[in-house]
């Protein structure tokens, strides 16, 4: 592809000449050196400039880039990670990726399936032998090249004698080719989790489907982790040995002397399959449109929000959201209280300047047009005011201030707190129930019309994925429902907060428009702006997340990064950017 108007056109004293590919991180380029030898240049997004915990992840991979040298590896031929723009340059490969391959000319079989196998086998066997985990083996993470398989990105590699980058409550991988460890203990995974996600890999390249799928991160990591993976279609001798590299058990796995072996008895053969149409019960997920700049299509990234879900908290709700599916949403022209036949209520301009205050009020900054603030908070003159409250959990330390019965409680009596937020959870699972705890929720409806607000925005509507043994998506709608109608009737629009998993039933509940945490960290925008017809309003939490946001959605949503915290403005940790 050929450059783009802004793209960097030298670096390092390489001439850059065309775009191969993106993502969220950065840009690959084609460059030349001096002496006219072709690399591939890594140069990463502007915004990770500043962040200096991917300066040390990107360091991290050149070193790992570094040690691993054998025939299907790319190795770095030059790179400068403090860099005002930090940048790579790798042996340049010409080929497609694995993934392209797949999507484009449909799965390998016989000799171009065996020829794949025995190259990552060789691969892997040269990155561990220097004592590296690669941990992000997947199909747009391998070349194709003519003489064979090329693994590529070391970013979220690590020596095993040195401590993982892992942020606290960060997964840091892709969940359809992440091994069972990988979610449980990140910072301990060895060699055997690559082998894992080989067996994920040739899958996926033989039948076009991953072992693991399921329509939300948290869903596929609960597959990973519990459940059998989708091998149909996969014929002798390759289901045999993914069924060995997909054990459960790392040391059940094979060592990949024994595993090179297994791999010899593949078919040398030029025969080709048809690809195996991978039905969900009850559910149909298309695949997702890739946009400009998320040219990793493997899968979404796990997600680790402000609202801080633990793993194998949000695994657990793959029981209760089996079945459910994200369908396609026909776009709506009307708000939720317009389709109900109720008054009109106005909903926040679409991709306006807008900032995340629920931490505590400030002056809004410059051109800023849409404000969200907590509804202790006053609105702020001649902006769309949104009021922020706590609509299905007890504000830290508040849960005093609810009746008793209304505390979610366990089969011991005891309060269920949302350990996170050290918040307990209130207890909506009848209707007489929800009608109480409607009603006081409603108050503050009631406050946020009376300072001025034009919308609210309930909070913790996806509770019950982290509480699937008490509380279901039914029951959440349900009182949502109560919400939204006491909204249109005080003239108030009301917004869905995440919970992609309900955007299809959003003017069922009366949901006019919605608030969403770190889609683009978790590539979910596409699917909220087709929910809400463009009406969402976006907030990244970290520097990946908002170049994914503006790069496929900066034109049509509202996008602002803020710290974790959301402090008020002057604050130390204050934080905002905008695309």
């Amino acid at each position: 592809m050929p450059l783009r108007p802004g793209d960097v056109e030298s670096i390092g004293g390489y001439a850059l000449t065309d775009r191969l590919g993106s993502g969220g991180m950065g840009i690959v380029f084609l460059g030349r050196s001096a002496s006219g030898r072709q690399v591939a240049v890594k140069v990463v997004h502007p915004p990770y400039a500043q962040d200096e915990e991917f300066r040390t992840r990107f360091r991290q991979e050149i070193a790992a880039a570094r040690q691993v040298s054998g025939a299907f590896t790319a190795p770095v031929v030059d790179a400068d990670p403090d860099a005002e723009q930090p940048w790579m340059a790798t042996l340049y490969v010409p080929g497609r990726t694995l993934s392209d391959v797949v999507a484009q000319d449909g799965p390998l079989s016989g000799r171009d399936l065996r020829t794949l196998a025995l190259g990552l086998v060789e691969a892997l066997r040269d990155i561990h032998r220097v004592g590296v985990v690669h941990r992000d083996l997947k199909p747009s993470n391998i070349l194709m090249a003519e003489d064979g398989p090329r693994v590529i990105d070391f970013g979220i590699s690590h020596a095993v004698d040195n401590e993982a980058l892992t942020v606290t409550g960060r997964l840091i991988g892709t969940p359809p080719f992440m091994s069972p460890e990988q979610f449980a203990s990140p910072r301990e995974v060895t060699a055997a989790s690559d082998v894992f996600s080989l067996g994920s890999v040739l899958v996926y390249a033989a039948t076009g489907n991953r072992p693991f799928d399921g329509s939300s991160p948290y869903l596929t990591g609960y597959q990973v982790m519990y459940e059998a993976p989708f091998l149909d279609g996969v014929a002798e001798p390759l289901r045999s040995i993914a069924e060995r590299c997909l054990a459960k058990d790392p040391a059940a796995r094979p060592r990949l002397a024994d595993l090179h072996r297994m791999v010899l008895t593949l078919p040398d053969s030029t025969t080709s399959v048809a690809p195996v149409t991978r039905v969900t019960p009850g559910a149909a997920v298309p695949a997702e449109t890739v946009k400009p700049g998320h040219e990793d299509s493997d899968a979404r990234p796990a997600r680790h929000g402000r609202r801080g879900r633990r793993i194998l908290i949000g695994l657990t709700a793959a029981l209760v959201l089996t079945g459910l599916g994200i369908a396609a949403v026909k776009t709506a022209g009307k708000t939720a209280a317009e389709s109900a036949g109720k008054t009109a209520v106005t909903t926040p301009p679409k991709h306006a300047r807008w900032d995340y205050q629920i931490g505590g009020a400030y002056t809004l900054p410059a051109g800023v047009r849409v404000v969200s603030r907590s509804h202790e908070d006053p609105s702020a003159p001649g902006a769309y005011n949104i009021c922020n409250f706590n609509a299905l959990q007890a504000q830290e330390h508040e849960e005093d201030d609810w009746d008793s019965d209304l505390l979610l409680r366990d089969a011991n009596g005891d309060v269920v707190y949302d350990e996170d937020w050290n918040e307990a959870v209130l207890d909506i699972r009848t209707d007489a129930k929800r009608q109480r705890v409607a009603a006081k929720v409603n108050g503050w409806i009631d406050e946020c019309a009376a300072k001025g607000y034009q919308a609210v925005e309930p909070d913790n509507y996806d509770t019950f994925t982290r509480f699937p043994d008490y509380l279901t998506a039914g029951q959440a709608k349900a009182f949502m429902k109560l919400l939204s109608a006491h909204a249109h009737e005080k003239g108030l629009a009301i917004a869905q907060k995440n919970t992609l998993e309900l955007a299809p039933d959003r003017a069922s509940v009366g949901l006019d428009f919605a608030v969403v945490e770190e889609c683009g960290e978790w590539n979910e925008c596409g699917e909220f702006a087709k929910a809400f017809d463009n009406n969402v309003l976006v907030v990244e939490y970290t520097a990946e997340g908002l170049s994914n946001a503006c790069s496929g959605w900066g034109s049509a949503l509202s996008i602002v990064r803020r710290d974790q915290d959301v402090v008020s403005g002057g604050t130390d940790g204050y934080l905002r950017e905008t695309c």
